[in-house]
């Protein structure tokens, strides 16, 4: 399957680049300098070369939280800087003492029941993700990472999957280098185009449990899927509280309006 925006990494999911869409003054975003994917665990040596030779890749930064690190870590590749940038503070969600399960022992229900219960997975996560200041750190450093890059060389940025807090970035960064609003959800709904086999996998999976469609549906959420409403909701909470996504990036993650024109000169052509 020919999906938009693929990079073309055979043992990485959900790979993708923001390169080719619309953005200010009639402008484009480069090919090939900004990528999101899911996390680097799994990834071949195949795909290593892809990355070094005809990506150059510079930097790769990591969303995950620590304890989805064990065990999962990304390898080292020759050429490029490895960030770990925490987007989600657990002490401000319903987890005892601040403490989380080890998530490589729990089976797919456990997992599901600790994230909707936890407070992990709702439709304001992403709200609270931009609000607090754990966020709001992670997020204004990935801003620092891309006024340094080498324009002429790739920065890639993942969590998990790739999609909820590596979504956030995208449309933060897709913001500030004037894409539309149309684009910036589109960009965003293709997981749900990326990870099809998979979201269908998990449902006839949980329907195998016994689960109901509408358990189902909150379900998927947690592993594979993406739902509009998350986004719209993040991006009604950044208009409300600064105005706009920019309005954001300036008051909220301290990156200056000049900050921002370097970032435009930097990844449109």
């Amino acid at each position: 399957m020919n999906l938009k925006h693929s990079i073309q990494l055979s043992s990485i999911q959900n790979a993708r680049e923001l390169g080719g869409y619309m953005a200010a003054d009639g402008r484009k975003i480069k090919d090939g300098v900004l990528l999101r994917t899911a996390n680097l665990h799994m990834i071949s040596d195949e795909d290593i070369r892809m990355l070094t030779d005809t990506y150059h890749i510079q930097h790769i930064v990591d969303f995950r939280l620590g304890m989805e690190l064990s065990g999962a870590e990304d390898p080292p590749i020759n050429g490029a800087e490895y960030h770990h940038l925490d987007v989600i503070d657990l002490s401000a969600m319903d987890v005892e003492n601040g403490a989380a399960p080890d998530m490589t022992k729990l089976d797919v229900l456990q997992i599901v029941e600790f994230s909707l219960q936890s407070g992990m997975i709702n439709e304001n996560m992403y709200t609270g993700f931009l609000a607090n200041d754990m966020g709001k750190k992670a997020y204004s450093e990935f801003f620092r990472i891309l006024l340094s890059a080498d324009p002429e060389r790739a920065v890639l940025w993942h969590c998990t999957s790739g999609k909820d807090r590596t979504g956030l970035a995208a449309m933060l960064l897709l913001s500030a280098l004037g894409a539309d609003e149309e684009t910036i959800i589109a960009d965003y709904l293709l997981t749900n185009d990326y990870y099809a086999p998979r979201i269908a996998g998990m449902k006839q999976l949980l329907r195998s449990k016994g689960c109901d469609d509408a358990y189902i549906d909150q379900a998927i959420l947690v592993f594979d899927a993406v739902n509009e409403r998350y986004l719209h909701n993040a991006i009604a909470y950044l208009k409300k509280e600064y105005g706009s996504a920019n309005g954001y990036i300036r008051d909220g993650l301290n990156i200056s309006q000049s900050e921002i024109e370097i970032l435009k000169e930097k990844y449109l052509v």
